[in-house]
């Protein structure tokens, strides 16, 4: 095992780059950051510091050739100051991120990723790996072609794109836009509009409160619950689902009330419509 230490009284810019293993960061009230590698050959693992970035980087062009091919397996443990950026590249390296961080950015080809809270803008983007994020606090932008994505909340801006996964989402409070071929979408409370769409799955919003709101499916089942009092205008079509709903009738919105815009389009699947 190799162990390094740096005197770092402000948060840092951290970028790490690994193709094999496991990356764990935890951000603290420290003023100290240390760097652990734990693997064969571990010392090969170059990390440095210039100025405010700590850099963790593998090496590259092992034996099996290529950056994602037949590498080394390290696991890296790593604790620095709260607020601190993070760049993590990895190949199949798992990547989890406890504290809160500034802003980020995390790319991964297969390796599942769980972030904690990120005060900043953040980017996360799988081939097929998991991702798990426990709070943005700015704008998110999520990318993956097989993994599943679930997101606790998220307070800005939210962009949520796969090809297969499945999405979860507890609460959104910016605009949202979630994209999937044929994972399910889910959301819990959403404090303002969104755009859902998907192929084969099924798209549901716990609770629409405020905004616009578009839901377009092929085969799939919609269900979204607007809270009761809400004025709601609506846009429903399916081609040979069924259409049911409980809503009643809220009049026209008093000025500077929040209301619901609706439209919901399906090719066979059912809408449901739901007071909550």
């Amino acid at each position: 095992m190799s162990s390094y230490e740096f005197e770092t009284h402000e948060p840092v810019d951290l970028y790490v780059e690994l193709s094999k293993g496991e990356v764990e960061v935890t951000a603290s009230d420290t003023t100290a950051t240390t760097v652990e590698v734990e693997g064969r050959d571990a010392e090969r693992v170059e990390v440095r510091q210039d100025g405010r970035q700590i850099s963790v980087i593998g090496p590259k062009g092992n034996r099996g050739g290529g950056f994602f091919g037949g590498e080394q397996s390290y696991t890296i443990t790593i604790n620095l100051p709260a607020h601190s950026n993070a760049i993590l590249k990895s190949g199949s390296a798992d990547v989890a991120l406890d504290g809160t961080f500034g802003q980020g950015q995390v790319k991964s080809g297969s390796g599942d990723c769980r972030l904690d809270t990120f005060d900043g803008p953040l980017v996360v983007e799988t081939g097929s790996g998991d991702i798990v994020l426990s709070r943005a606090g700015a704008e998110l932008r999520v990318k993956s072609g097989s993994g599943d994505v679930d997101v606790a909340h998220a307070e800005g801006t939210l962009s949520v794109s796969t090809g297969s996964g499945d999405v979860e989402i507890g609460t959104t409070n910016g605009q949202a836009v979630v994209k999937t071929g044929s994972g399910d979408l889910e959301i819990g409370h959403a404090g303002d509009g969104v755009s859902m769409s998907t192929g084969s799955g099924d798209m549901k919003i716990g609770a629409a409160t405020r905004g616009k709101f578009n839901a377009k499916g092929a085969s799939g089942d919609v269900m979204i619950g607007i809270p009761a009092g809400v004025p709601v205008w609506t846009d429903v079509t399916t081609v040979s689902g069924s259409i049911h709903s409980d809503l009643r009738g809220a009049g026209q919105p008093e000025p500077g009330a929040d209301y619901v815009e609706l439209r919901a389009k399906t090719v066979s699947g059912d809408i449901e419509l739901r007071e909550v």
